[in-house]
């Protein structure tokens, strides 16, 4: 029998902060690198939020 493993609510909290945190950082340093950097996280967080968003959707569905 296999157990599925629950991710902890910490993981849940300190991820979000972790990404915004280097979002906020990487808006404020004024280089190319950091320009290219910054919406390579961001499009990172909206696709980890979209992907949320559409796995809750189907779990409600079915």
């Amino acid at each position: 029998m296999t157990q599925q493993i629950k991710p902890s609510k910490i993981l849940f909290i300190s991820l979000p902060i972790a990404i915004i945190a280097l979002v906020m950082i990487l808006r404020k340093i004024d280089t190319p690198v950091t320009n290219v950097l910054f919406y390579i996280v961001a499009f990172g967080a909206m696709s980890l939020v979209v992907s949320s968003l559409v796995k809750d959707y189907r779990k409600k569905k079915n």
